[in-house]
């Protein structure tokens, strides 16, 4: 095998290991509803001509 072979290898084993990791997270999802322009009711309205 080449030398690319096993530099693949290697770091997919690094990344399966978690070494590769800026910080640890929870796993926990926090949704929060909020207000917004988005789900405003009268910008969703159209006026009828």
């Amino acid at each position: 095998m080449n030398n690319e072979v096993y530099a693949a290898i290697a770091m997919a084993l690094h990344d399966d290991l978690g070494y590769n990791l800026h910080d640890s997270e929870s796993g926990r999802l926090t949704i929060v509803a909020r207000d917004s322009e988005w789900s405003s009711k009268a910008a969703k309205m159209t006026a009828k001509v």
